[in-house]
Protein backbone atom coordinates (compact mmCIF):
# COMPACT_ATOMS: atom_id res chain seq x y z
CA UNK A 1 0.00 0.00 0.00
CA UNK A 2 3.15 2.25 0.04
CA UNK A 3 1.72 4.29 -3.36
CA UNK A 4 -1.76 5.32 -2.18
CA UNK A 5 -2.47 8.01 -0.23
CA UNK A 6 -2.29 7.95 3.78
CA UNK A 7 -5.99 9.33 3.67
CA UNK A 8 -6.98 5.71 1.74
CA UNK A 9 -4.49 3.89 4.01
CA UNK A 10 -6.63 4.70 7.22
CA UNK A 11 -9.57 3.18 4.98
CA UNK A 12 -8.14 0.25 4.23
CA UNK A 13 -7.01 0.27 8.25
CA UNK A 14 -10.30 0.42 9.65
CA UNK A 15 -11.58 -1.70 6.37
CA UNK A 16 -8.86 -4.55 5.48
CA UNK A 17 -11.56 -6.38 3.55
CA UNK A 18 -11.67 -3.68 1.15
CA UNK A 19 -7.84 -3.66 -0.22
CA UNK A 20 -8.29 -6.45 -2.68
CA UNK A 21 -11.32 -7.30 -5.22
CA UNK A 22 -13.30 -9.84 -4.64
CA UNK A 23 -14.82 -11.42 -8.23
CA UNK A 24 -17.86 -12.73 -6.20
CA UNK A 25 -20.33 -11.88 -3.17
CA UNK A 26 -19.45 -8.37 -1.39
CA UNK A 27 -17.96 -8.72 2.35
CA UNK A 28 -21.33 -10.27 4.46
CA UNK A 29 -20.36 -7.45 7.37
CA UNK A 30 -20.15 -8.87 10.94
CA UNK A 31 -21.70 -8.54 14.20
CA UNK A 32 -21.62 -4.55 15.25
CA UNK A 33 -20.86 -5.57 18.80
CA UNK A 34 -18.89 -8.71 18.32
CA UNK A 35 -16.95 -8.26 15.70
CA UNK A 36 -17.91 -11.90 15.60
CA UNK A 37 -20.98 -13.63 14.15
CA UNK A 38 -23.02 -15.50 16.12
CA UNK A 39 -22.10 -19.50 15.57
CA UNK A 40 -25.40 -19.80 13.39
CA UNK A 41 -24.70 -17.17 11.59
CA UNK A 42 -21.16 -17.89 11.25
CA UNK A 43 -21.91 -21.35 9.66
CA UNK A 44 -24.16 -19.63 7.15
CA UNK A 45 -21.62 -17.06 6.36
CA UNK A 46 -18.64 -19.73 5.78
CA UNK A 47 -21.47 -21.32 3.00
CA UNK A 48 -21.65 -18.41 1.39
CA UNK A 49 -17.97 -17.74 1.03
CA UNK A 50 -17.86 -20.70 -0.71
CA UNK A 51 -20.78 -20.06 -3.15
CA UNK A 52 -20.11 -16.55 -3.88
CA UNK A 53 -16.46 -16.56 -3.60
CA UNK A 54 -14.06 -19.41 -3.44
CA UNK A 55 -15.45 -21.86 -6.39
CA UNK A 56 -14.19 -19.09 -8.69
CA UNK A 57 -10.75 -20.90 -7.69
CA UNK A 58 -11.88 -24.05 -8.29
CA UNK A 59 -11.80 -23.31 -12.52
CA UNK A 60 -10.33 -25.29 -15.24
CA UNK A 61 -9.72 -26.14 -18.43
CA UNK A 62 -13.04 -28.55 -18.89
CA UNK A 63 -15.23 -25.16 -17.55
CA UNK A 64 -13.40 -21.98 -17.66
CA UNK A 65 -15.43 -20.85 -20.85
CA UNK A 66 -18.21 -21.84 -19.99
CA UNK A 67 -21.01 -19.97 -18.35
CA UNK A 68 -22.22 -20.82 -14.61
CA UNK A 69 -25.21 -23.19 -14.52
CA UNK A 70 -26.49 -21.08 -11.19
CA UNK A 71 -29.18 -22.86 -9.41
CA UNK A 72 -28.78 -20.57 -6.33
CA UNK A 73 -30.01 -17.14 -7.80
CA UNK A 74 -33.14 -15.34 -5.97
CA UNK A 75 -34.65 -13.39 -8.73
CA UNK A 76 -38.18 -14.67 -9.89
CA UNK A 77 -39.00 -15.39 -13.40
CA UNK A 78 -38.42 -13.08 -15.71
CA UNK A 79 -41.56 -11.64 -16.56
CA UNK A 80 -42.76 -7.46 -17.38
CA UNK A 81 -43.90 -5.60 -14.80
CA UNK A 82 -47.51 -5.51 -13.26
CA UNK A 83 -48.69 -2.80 -15.72
CA UNK A 84 -50.47 -0.58 -12.98
CA UNK A 85 -46.96 -0.52 -11.67
CA UNK A 86 -45.59 0.48 -15.04
CA UNK A 87 -48.22 3.32 -15.85
CA UNK A 88 -47.59 4.40 -12.30
CA UNK A 89 -43.72 4.72 -12.99
CA UNK A 90 -44.35 5.99 -16.15
CA UNK A 91 -46.98 8.87 -14.96
CA UNK A 92 -44.28 9.58 -12.87
CA UNK A 93 -41.39 10.09 -14.24
CA UNK A 94 -43.53 12.33 -17.25
CA UNK A 95 -44.87 14.73 -14.80
CA UNK A 96 -43.75 18.09 -14.06
CA UNK A 97 -43.15 17.28 -9.95
CA UNK A 98 -39.95 15.51 -10.21
CA UNK A 99 -37.71 18.60 -9.05
CA UNK A 100 -39.70 18.59 -5.55
CA UNK A 101 -37.92 16.44 -2.62
CA UNK A 102 -40.82 13.58 -1.14
CA UNK A 103 -41.56 13.06 2.26
CA UNK A 104 -39.56 10.78 4.58
CA UNK A 105 -42.59 7.96 4.74
CA UNK A 106 -42.85 7.90 1.29
CA UNK A 107 -46.08 9.65 -0.90
CA UNK A 108 -48.93 10.74 0.89
CA UNK A 109 -51.25 9.47 -1.73
CA UNK A 110 -49.41 6.50 -2.83
CA UNK A 111 -50.23 5.59 1.33
CA UNK A 112 -53.80 6.38 1.55
CA UNK A 113 -54.48 4.11 -2.34
CA UNK A 114 -52.47 1.17 -0.41
CA UNK A 115 -54.20 1.61 2.90
CA UNK A 116 -57.47 0.96 1.17
CA UNK A 117 -55.81 -2.30 -0.88
CA UNK A 118 -54.64 -3.47 2.82
CA UNK A 119 -58.48 -3.03 4.40
CA UNK A 120 -59.71 -4.53 1.30
CA UNK A 121 -57.17 -7.88 1.78
CA UNK A 122 -58.58 -7.92 5.38
CA UNK A 123 -55.85 -6.14 7.74
CA UNK A 124 -57.66 -5.20 10.98
CA UNK A 125 -56.56 -2.89 13.52
CA UNK A 126 -58.53 -1.99 16.84
CA UNK A 127 -57.87 1.62 16.07
CA UNK A 128 -58.73 1.76 12.48
CA UNK A 129 -55.76 0.66 9.43
CA UNK A 130 -54.64 4.14 8.22
CA UNK A 131 -51.98 5.98 5.85
CA UNK A 132 -49.77 6.46 8.78
CA UNK A 133 -49.39 2.94 9.44
CA UNK A 134 -47.64 2.49 6.34
CA UNK A 135 -43.80 3.43 5.09
CA UNK A 136 -41.97 3.02 2.02
CA UNK A 137 -38.63 2.10 2.05
CA UNK A 138 -35.58 1.01 -0.71
CA UNK A 139 -36.34 -3.10 -0.72
CA UNK A 140 -38.22 -5.51 2.12
CA UNK A 141 -33.98 -5.86 3.20
CA UNK A 142 -33.73 -2.42 3.74
CA UNK A 143 -37.25 -2.40 5.99
CA UNK A 144 -35.79 -5.62 8.10
CA UNK A 145 -32.52 -3.47 8.63
CA UNK A 146 -34.36 -0.65 9.97
CA UNK A 147 -36.72 -2.54 12.06
CA UNK A 148 -33.43 -4.37 13.40
CA UNK A 149 -32.15 -1.66 14.19
CA UNK A 150 -34.80 -0.16 16.09
CA UNK A 151 -36.78 -2.50 18.02
CA UNK A 152 -33.56 -4.66 19.08
CA UNK A 153 -29.94 -3.60 21.37
CA UNK A 154 -27.01 -5.70 21.46
CA UNK A 155 -27.45 -9.17 22.46
CA UNK A 156 -31.27 -9.59 22.06
CA UNK A 157 -31.94 -12.01 19.84
CA UNK A 158 -34.27 -12.08 16.74
CA UNK A 159 -35.48 -15.76 16.14
CA UNK A 160 -35.71 -17.45 13.04
CA UNK A 161 -36.92 -20.94 11.23
CA UNK A 162 -34.28 -23.05 9.78
CA UNK A 163 -34.26 -23.49 7.28
CA UNK A 164 -34.27 -19.75 6.29
CA UNK A 165 -33.52 -17.25 4.03
CA UNK A 166 -29.88 -17.17 4.89
CA UNK A 167 -29.18 -13.80 3.80
CA UNK A 168 -31.62 -12.25 6.14
CA UNK A 169 -29.54 -13.86 9.29
CA UNK A 170 -26.73 -11.38 8.85
CA UNK A 171 -28.79 -8.02 8.88
CA UNK A 172 -29.80 -8.32 12.82
CA UNK A 173 -26.74 -8.83 13.82
CA UNK A 174 -24.78 -6.47 11.12
CA UNK A 175 -27.97 -3.27 12.15
CA UNK A 176 -28.11 -3.41 16.34
CA UNK A 177 -25.68 -5.98 17.39
CA UNK A 178 -28.65 -8.52 18.33
CA UNK A 179 -28.04 -12.49 17.94
CA UNK A 180 -30.18 -14.60 15.08
CA UNK A 181 -31.06 -17.78 16.97
CA UNK A 182 -32.96 -20.74 14.66
CA UNK A 183 -36.36 -22.57 15.45
CA UNK A 184 -35.99 -26.22 13.69
CA UNK A 185 -38.28 -26.97 11.43
CA UNK A 186 -39.55 -30.62 11.08
CA UNK A 187 -40.79 -33.23 9.09
CA UNK A 188 -42.75 -34.15 11.93
CA UNK A 189 -44.64 -30.80 11.76
CA UNK A 190 -44.99 -30.95 7.82
CA UNK A 191 -42.30 -28.57 7.92
CA UNK A 192 -44.71 -25.69 9.16
CA UNK A 193 -43.25 -24.07 12.24
CA UNK A 194 -45.46 -25.66 15.53
CA UNK A 195 -46.59 -22.99 18.02
CA UNK A 196 -45.80 -24.83 21.19
CA UNK A 197 -41.67 -25.53 20.29
CA UNK A 198 -41.91 -21.80 19.09
CA UNK A 199 -43.21 -21.04 23.06
CA UNK A 200 -40.47 -23.78 24.30
CA UNK A 201 -37.50 -21.98 22.07
CA UNK A 202 -38.54 -18.37 22.95
CA UNK A 203 -38.84 -19.75 27.20
CA UNK A 204 -35.54 -21.32 26.74
CA UNK A 205 -33.99 -18.46 25.04
CA UNK A 206 -35.08 -16.07 27.49
CA UNK A 207 -33.91 -17.88 30.31
CA UNK A 208 -29.82 -18.38 28.97
CA UNK A 209 -30.20 -14.29 28.07
CA UNK A 210 -30.99 -14.09 31.84
CA UNK A 211 -28.55 -16.53 33.05
CA UNK A 212 -25.81 -14.99 31.35
CA UNK A 213 -26.35 -11.28 31.39
CA UNK A 214 -28.58 -9.75 34.15
CA UNK A 215 -26.47 -7.75 36.41
CA UNK A 216 -24.12 -7.23 33.67
CA UNK A 217 -25.68 -4.66 31.38
CA UNK A 218 -28.15 -1.81 32.35
CA UNK A 219 -30.89 -4.13 30.28
CA UNK A 220 -31.43 -7.68 30.01
CA UNK A 221 -31.39 -9.20 26.25
CA UNK A 222 -34.45 -11.02 25.80
CA UNK A 223 -35.78 -12.54 22.11
CA UNK A 224 -37.17 -9.36 20.85
CA UNK A 225 -39.02 -10.83 17.50
CA UNK A 226 -39.59 -13.55 15.88
CA UNK A 227 -39.55 -13.59 11.71
CA UNK A 228 -42.05 -15.58 10.67
CA UNK A 229 -42.30 -15.69 6.88
CA UNK A 230 -45.48 -16.46 5.23
CA UNK A 231 -45.34 -18.12 2.49
CA UNK A 232 -42.19 -19.34 3.76
CA UNK A 233 -38.75 -18.88 2.58
CA UNK A 234 -37.36 -21.48 0.91
CA UNK A 235 -39.84 -24.05 1.77
CA UNK A 236 -42.79 -22.38 0.28
CA UNK A 237 -45.38 -23.39 2.72
CA UNK A 238 -48.14 -21.18 2.97
CA UNK A 239 -50.24 -20.66 5.84
CA UNK A 240 -53.49 -19.08 4.42
CA UNK A 241 -57.63 -19.88 6.03
CA UNK A 242 -56.53 -23.73 5.93
CA UNK A 243 -53.71 -23.19 8.31
CA UNK A 244 -55.06 -20.29 10.29
CA UNK A 245 -54.69 -22.67 13.15
CA UNK A 246 -51.28 -22.43 13.24
CA UNK A 247 -51.18 -18.97 12.24
CA UNK A 248 -52.90 -18.00 15.20
CA UNK A 249 -51.12 -20.04 17.41
CA UNK A 250 -47.63 -18.07 16.88
CA UNK A 251 -49.70 -14.91 17.05
CA UNK A 252 -50.44 -15.88 20.48
CA UNK A 253 -47.08 -17.01 21.79
CA UNK A 254 -45.90 -13.83 20.82
CA UNK A 255 -48.22 -11.35 21.88
CA UNK A 256 -48.00 -13.38 25.41
CA UNK A 257 -44.13 -12.93 25.29
CA UNK A 258 -43.87 -9.74 23.58
CA UNK A 259 -42.31 -10.69 21.24
CA UNK A 260 -42.73 -8.98 17.70
CA UNK A 261 -43.75 -10.86 14.87
CA UNK A 262 -42.07 -9.60 11.48
CA UNK A 263 -44.47 -11.27 8.89
CA UNK A 264 -42.74 -11.25 6.03
CA UNK A 265 -45.04 -11.38 3.30
CA UNK A 266 -42.75 -11.26 0.05
CA UNK A 267 -43.87 -13.93 -1.60
CA UNK A 268 -47.69 -13.79 -0.85
CA UNK A 269 -48.64 -12.92 -4.69
CA UNK A 270 -46.84 -16.28 -5.64
CA UNK A 271 -49.25 -18.87 -3.54
CA UNK A 272 -49.94 -21.34 -5.64
CA UNK A 273 -53.69 -21.93 -4.66
CA UNK A 274 -55.41 -18.33 -5.68
CA UNK A 275 -57.92 -19.80 -2.79
CA UNK A 276 -55.83 -20.05 -0.21
CA UNK A 277 -53.13 -17.40 -0.34
CA UNK A 278 -51.34 -16.19 2.92
CA UNK A 279 -53.03 -14.80 5.60
CA UNK A 280 -51.66 -11.65 7.10
CA UNK A 281 -50.63 -11.94 10.41
CA UNK A 282 -52.39 -8.27 10.80
CA UNK A 283 -55.77 -9.46 9.58
CA UNK A 284 -56.38 -9.94 13.52
CA UNK A 285 -56.53 -6.55 14.95
CA UNK A 286 -55.33 -8.34 18.49
CA UNK A 287 -52.01 -9.16 16.70
CA UNK A 288 -51.93 -5.76 14.88
CA UNK A 289 -49.55 -3.80 17.34
CA UNK A 290 -47.46 -6.33 18.02
CA UNK A 291 -47.08 -7.51 14.03
CA UNK A 292 -44.69 -4.91 11.83
CA UNK A 293 -45.57 -6.83 8.09
CA UNK A 294 -43.05 -6.25 4.95
CA UNK A 295 -44.34 -6.28 1.82
CA UNK A 296 -42.98 -5.42 -1.64
CA UNK A 297 -42.58 -5.74 -5.69
CA UNK A 298 -39.30 -7.85 -5.83
CA UNK A 299 -40.45 -11.42 -6.28
CA UNK A 300 -44.42 -10.89 -7.79
CA UNK A 301 -44.35 -8.00 -9.77
CA UNK A 302 -41.51 -8.16 -11.75
CA UNK A 303 -39.82 -5.09 -10.00
CA UNK A 304 -36.92 -6.39 -8.43
CA UNK A 305 -34.37 -4.09 -9.81
CA UNK A 306 -36.51 -0.87 -8.93
CA UNK A 307 -36.36 -2.09 -4.97
CA UNK A 308 -39.32 -1.18 -4.04
CA UNK A 309 -40.90 -1.86 -0.05
CA UNK A 310 -42.85 -1.04 2.47
CA UNK A 311 -43.57 -1.89 6.27
CA UNK A 312 -47.19 -1.38 7.78
CA UNK A 313 -47.15 -1.07 11.73
CA UNK A 314 -48.01 0.58 14.34
CA UNK A 315 -47.79 4.16 14.08
CA UNK A 316 -44.85 4.14 16.65
CA UNK A 317 -42.71 1.81 14.41
CA UNK A 318 -43.50 3.69 11.67
CA UNK A 319 -42.34 6.96 13.15
CA UNK A 320 -39.16 5.39 14.07
CA UNK A 321 -38.64 4.04 10.62
CA UNK A 322 -39.37 7.48 9.37
CA UNK A 323 -36.60 9.14 11.55
CA UNK A 324 -34.11 6.34 10.46
CA UNK A 325 -35.10 7.45 6.60
CA UNK A 326 -34.82 11.06 7.14
CA UNK A 327 -31.36 10.78 9.36
CA UNK A 328 -29.80 8.65 6.48
CA UNK A 329 -31.00 9.26 3.32
CA UNK A 330 -33.43 12.30 4.07
CA UNK A 331 -36.24 11.00 1.95
CA UNK A 332 -37.93 8.21 0.54
CA UNK A 333 -37.71 8.02 -3.12
CA UNK A 334 -40.94 8.92 -4.74
CA UNK A 335 -41.05 6.01 -7.66
CA UNK A 336 -40.82 3.26 -5.00
CA UNK A 337 -44.23 4.31 -3.64
CA UNK A 338 -45.95 4.88 -6.52
CA UNK A 339 -45.10 1.52 -8.12
CA UNK A 340 -46.55 0.17 -4.62
CA UNK A 341 -49.48 2.06 -5.17
CA UNK A 342 -49.83 0.79 -8.33
CA UNK A 343 -49.48 -3.20 -6.99
CA UNK A 344 -51.58 -2.73 -3.95
CA UNK A 345 -54.49 -0.81 -4.62
CA UNK A 346 -58.72 -1.87 -4.16
CA UNK A 347 -59.65 -0.92 -7.70
CA UNK A 348 -61.82 -3.18 -9.98
CA UNK A 349 -59.30 -2.88 -12.67
CA UNK A 350 -56.35 -4.16 -10.23
CA UNK A 351 -57.99 -6.77 -9.70
CA UNK A 352 -58.99 -7.72 -13.48
CA UNK A 353 -55.29 -7.02 -14.01
CA UNK A 354 -54.27 -8.93 -10.63
CA UNK A 355 -55.61 -12.43 -12.26
CA UNK A 356 -54.80 -11.79 -15.58
CA UNK A 357 -50.95 -10.83 -14.43
CA UNK A 358 -50.90 -13.98 -11.97
CA UNK A 359 -52.82 -16.62 -13.56
CA UNK A 360 -50.35 -17.46 -16.02
CA UNK A 361 -47.18 -16.56 -14.11
CA UNK A 362 -48.81 -18.89 -11.36
CA UNK A 363 -49.33 -22.11 -14.26
CA UNK A 364 -45.74 -21.52 -15.39
CA UNK A 365 -44.44 -21.90 -11.90
CA UNK A 366 -46.58 -25.03 -11.37
CA UNK A 367 -45.27 -26.39 -14.81
CA UNK A 368 -41.47 -25.86 -13.95
CA UNK A 369 -41.78 -27.20 -10.92
CA UNK A 370 -43.52 -30.87 -12.65
CA UNK A 371 -40.23 -30.23 -15.24
CA UNK A 372 -37.94 -30.31 -12.40
CA UNK A 373 -39.64 -33.55 -10.73
CA UNK A 374 -38.94 -35.27 -14.29
CA UNK A 375 -35.58 -33.89 -14.55
CA UNK A 376 -34.94 -35.72 -10.64
CA UNK A 377 -37.11 -38.11 -10.66
CA UNK A 378 -37.24 -39.31 -14.42
CA UNK A 379 -39.78 -39.08 -17.15
CA UNK A 380 -42.16 -42.00 -15.88
CA UNK A 381 -42.96 -39.74 -12.34
CA UNK A 382 -45.23 -37.38 -14.37
CA UNK A 383 -48.39 -39.50 -14.84
CA UNK A 384 -50.72 -37.03 -16.29
CA UNK A 385 -50.27 -37.57 -20.13
CA UNK A 386 -50.76 -34.39 -21.66
CA UNK A 387 -48.02 -32.92 -19.10
CA UNK A 388 -45.79 -35.82 -19.66
CA UNK A 389 -46.40 -35.15 -23.52
CA UNK A 390 -45.34 -31.44 -23.06
CA UNK A 391 -42.25 -32.09 -20.20
CA UNK A 392 -40.78 -35.02 -22.85
CA UNK A 393 -41.42 -32.35 -25.86
CA UNK A 394 -38.82 -30.02 -23.61
CA UNK A 395 -36.16 -32.15 -22.34
CA UNK A 396 -35.84 -33.37 -25.93
CA UNK A 397 -35.82 -30.52 -27.34
CA UNK A 398 -33.15 -28.89 -24.57
CA UNK A 399 -31.04 -31.25 -23.47
CA UNK A 400 -28.63 -31.17 -26.45
CA UNK A 401 -25.32 -32.91 -26.20
CA UNK A 402 -26.83 -35.21 -23.24
CA UNK A 403 -27.09 -38.50 -22.83
CA UNK A 404 -30.89 -38.26 -23.46
CA UNK A 405 -31.84 -42.03 -21.97
CA UNK A 406 -30.03 -40.95 -18.45
CA UNK A 407 -31.82 -37.06 -18.65
CA UNK A 408 -35.23 -39.24 -19.09
CA UNK A 409 -34.91 -41.89 -16.43
CA UNK A 410 -33.51 -38.92 -13.88
CA UNK A 411 -30.51 -38.27 -11.19
CA UNK A 412 -29.62 -41.27 -9.09
CA UNK A 413 -29.02 -40.44 -5.44
CA UNK A 414 -31.14 -37.22 -5.94
CA UNK A 415 -34.85 -36.59 -4.56
CA UNK A 416 -36.58 -34.03 -3.17
CA UNK A 417 -36.78 -33.52 0.27
CA UNK A 418 -39.88 -35.42 1.98
CA UNK A 419 -42.62 -33.00 2.37
CA UNK A 420 -40.71 -30.47 1.15
CA UNK A 421 -42.55 -29.60 -2.25
CA UNK A 422 -43.64 -26.03 -2.61
CA UNK A 423 -47.22 -24.50 -2.40
CA UNK A 424 -45.82 -21.15 -3.20
CA UNK A 425 -42.64 -19.70 -4.84
CA UNK A 426 -39.66 -20.69 -6.90
CA UNK A 427 -37.28 -22.79 -4.53
CA UNK A 428 -37.17 -26.54 -4.01
CA UNK A 429 -34.82 -28.57 -2.01
CA UNK A 430 -33.02 -31.39 -2.91
CA UNK A 431 -31.43 -34.40 -0.71
CA UNK A 432 -28.21 -35.28 -2.24
CA UNK A 433 -27.87 -37.66 0.95
CA UNK A 434 -27.16 -41.19 -1.09
CA UNK A 435 -23.75 -39.18 -1.98
CA UNK A 436 -22.34 -38.75 0.63
CA UNK A 437 -18.43 -40.76 0.73
CA UNK A 438 -19.12 -41.41 -2.77
CA UNK A 439 -15.67 -40.44 -4.77
CA UNK A 440 -14.74 -38.74 -8.17
CA UNK A 441 -12.54 -39.41 -10.38
CA UNK A 442 -10.39 -36.94 -9.29
CA UNK A 443 -10.35 -38.15 -5.74
CA UNK A 444 -12.34 -35.75 -4.24
CA UNK A 445 -14.47 -37.46 -1.48
CA UNK A 446 -18.48 -36.52 -1.18
CA UNK A 447 -17.88 -36.41 2.71
CA UNK A 448 -20.25 -32.98 3.14
CA UNK A 449 -22.36 -30.87 1.49
CA UNK A 450 -19.45 -28.55 0.23
CA UNK A 451 -16.91 -31.27 -0.78
CA UNK A 452 -20.31 -31.88 -3.32
CA UNK A 453 -20.63 -28.52 -4.47
CA UNK A 454 -16.70 -28.16 -4.80
CA UNK A 455 -17.22 -31.35 -7.12
CA UNK A 456 -20.43 -30.17 -9.10
CA UNK A 457 -18.57 -26.82 -10.01
CA UNK A 458 -15.27 -28.43 -11.31
CA UNK A 459 -17.01 -30.08 -13.12
CA UNK A 460 -19.91 -28.86 -14.56
CA UNK A 461 -19.79 -25.35 -13.59
CA UNK A 462 -23.03 -26.05 -11.13
CA UNK A 463 -24.05 -23.84 -8.23
CA UNK A 464 -26.82 -23.88 -5.54
CA UNK A 465 -27.33 -23.01 -2.48
CA UNK A 466 -26.10 -25.44 0.40
CA UNK A 467 -28.09 -26.51 3.16
CA UNK A 468 -26.07 -25.16 5.26
CA UNK A 469 -26.14 -21.68 3.55
CA UNK A 470 -29.90 -21.62 5.12
CA UNK A 471 -29.83 -23.25 8.30
CA UNK A 472 -30.87 -26.42 7.37
CA UNK A 473 -32.01 -27.82 10.61
CA UNK A 474 -29.99 -31.61 10.21
CA UNK A 475 -26.18 -31.38 9.97
CA UNK A 476 -26.10 -34.94 8.85
CA UNK A 477 -28.03 -34.01 5.32
CA UNK A 478 -26.59 -33.65 2.26
CA UNK A 479 -29.36 -30.77 0.95
CA UNK A 480 -29.18 -28.06 -1.60
CA UNK A 481 -31.81 -25.37 -2.88
CA UNK A 482 -32.16 -24.75 -6.17
CA UNK A 483 -34.74 -22.57 -7.93
CA UNK A 484 -37.08 -23.14 -10.91
CA UNK A 485 -37.10 -19.36 -11.87
CA UNK A 486 -35.11 -19.90 -14.59
CA UNK A 487 -36.01 -20.95 -18.22
CA UNK A 488 -37.37 -24.26 -19.31
CA UNK A 489 -34.34 -24.36 -21.63
CA UNK A 490 -31.83 -23.74 -18.46
CA UNK A 491 -33.56 -26.18 -16.28
CA UNK A 492 -33.35 -28.86 -19.05
CA UNK A 493 -29.40 -27.77 -19.38
CA UNK A 494 -28.64 -27.28 -15.92
CA UNK A 495 -29.84 -30.73 -14.62
CA UNK A 496 -28.84 -32.56 -17.38
CA UNK A 497 -25.58 -31.41 -16.83
CA UNK A 498 -25.76 -31.99 -13.26
CA UNK A 499 -27.12 -35.96 -14.13
CA UNK A 500 -23.84 -36.35 -16.08
CA UNK A 501 -21.60 -35.23 -13.31
CA UNK A 502 -23.51 -37.06 -10.64
CA UNK A 503 -23.09 -40.51 -12.49
CA UNK A 504 -19.60 -40.47 -12.76
CA UNK A 505 -19.39 -40.79 -8.83
CA UNK A 506 -18.31 -44.09 -7.60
Amino acid sequence: MSDIPESLKRVVERNPEVEHFVRGLPNLGKNRVTGEFSPEVAKINDAFGLYGNELYALENDRIRNRSSRSLGGGSPMRTKAFPLCTEELVRTITEDGLSDYPMAAGDEKSREIITDYLIQEGFKSNSGVNKDNIIFTVSTTHAFNIISSIIARPYDVILMTGPNYGLFTFVPERASGATVEVLPLSAEDDWYVNPSKLAKRIDELNAELKTKYEGKLDYTPRVVAFLNENPHNPLGKVMGESKKEILEGIGDVCLDRGVFVIDDLIYRDLSYDRDNIAKPMQSYPKYFDNTISIMGLSKSYGLASIRSGMVVANEIIVRAIRNNIFQTMDSSPVLQGRALAGAFNATPRRNEEYKKYFNPIIEEYKYRLELLKAMINGLDSIKDPKLRFNIEKDIRGYARGFDLRQVLSGIPGVDFVSGTIPESGFFEMLDFSPLRNKVAENGRVISDEKELLKYMYEQEKIKLILGRSISWPNSEDLVGRVTTALPREDIVEHFSAMNRCLRKLK
